[in-house]
């Protein structure tokens, strides 16, 4: 990892919403939204670019959502090397300047899924490096795990969106490093929620060919760390939850009046699946994984 770059977020006590939740534990947030680009990402790409420049790549291409587009473009772009992104077409639109003006190329691809496949080609037959490297950015963003289990803080659970699943791996790898294996909970779009359902019917993971959600972060089919992440939610006796695209938006909302904090829909998933398990976890130490900034939206 680059040492000049450091990239510990902030944690904070979210008083106001403990008091008009009637929380009698306690809850805090991890802002990830506070990395150079506005999402945890970052921690994963300044790893990937490290290894695109030591393997002598021509550049660095992947498939993203958006958050993934916006922070390889950036470390790229600070390393002179050039930028590929294949992107679904629905992206929002402010995702794609924040790239482009970053340097990124983007090819628009029907869906996430034939995103990846696309990446992988282009990849083999240029001899870019290929971000999305899911055991370079486990590596990267177990420091969110790592961070919180030297906070001083006793956690019970942690929640974090889930669309590939890769970020709530890291999470738990982080803690387990220090012996500690707070609840994984888990939250996905309905619509787009196949480790869920998977998890809900103790079965395999089963691909949802055309997911929908408004969490566009996490609006994937076929996620790449859905095995992983079910074994980490067994491991740890944690859950899987899914909230609908209503109860995702009145959650961004009501982070926002209560603790003036504004994140994206898929960072706000996270409060809303808080809040539909609340009877069960309610007396617990919880941390909230804010994954990415509503400006982004």
């Amino acid at each position: 990892m680059n040492p000049t770059i450091n990239l510990k977020t902030p944690l904070i006590r979210l008083t106001n919403l403990e008091k008009t939740l009637g929380w009698t534990g306690q809850l805090w947030a991890k802002c990830e939204f506070q990395n150079p680009t506005g999402s945890f990402k970052d921690r994963g790409s300044v790893v990937e670019i490290n290894q695109a420049l030591k393997q002598n790549k021509k550049g660095v291409v992947c498939a993203s959502t958006g958050n993934l587009a916006i922070s390889v473009a950036a470390f790229a772009t600070q390393k002179n090397l050039p930028c590929v992104v294949f992107i679904p077409q629905q992206t929002s639109s402010n995702k794609l300047k924040q790239a482009t003006t970053r340097g990124a190329v983007l090819k628009k691809v029907i869906n996430y899924d034939q995103c990846v496949i696309k990446a992988k080609q282009f990849a083999s037959q240029q001899n870019y490096f290929l971000c999305g490297n899911y055991e370079l950015r486990r590596y990267g963003q177990s420091n969110i795990g790592l961070e919180l289990a030297t906070s001083g803080i006793d956690f019970d659970t942690f929640v974090v969106p889930v669309g590939n699943g890769t970020l709530g791996c890291s999470i738990a790898e982080g803690f387990a490093v220090y012996g500690k294996f707070p609840q994984f909970l888990g939250v996905q779009g309905l619509g787009a929620d196949p480790v869920y359902r998977a998890w809900k019917k103790n079965k395999v993971i089963t691909q949802i060919k055309k997911p929908q959600t408004v969490a566009s972060s996490i609006c994937i089919g076929n996620p790449m760390d859905g095995k992983l992440t079910l074994a980490w939610i067994k491991r740890t006796r944690g859950q899987m939850v899914a909230v609908t695209d209503k109860q995702i938006i009145d959650a961004q909302k009501f982070l926002a009046k209560t603790e003036g904090i504004y994140v994206e829909t898929a960072a706000a998933t996270t409060l809303a699946g808080l809040q539909k398990t609340k009877t069960k976890i309610q007396a617990l130490t919880v941390v909230l994984i804010l994954t990415g900034s509503g400006l982004k939206e």
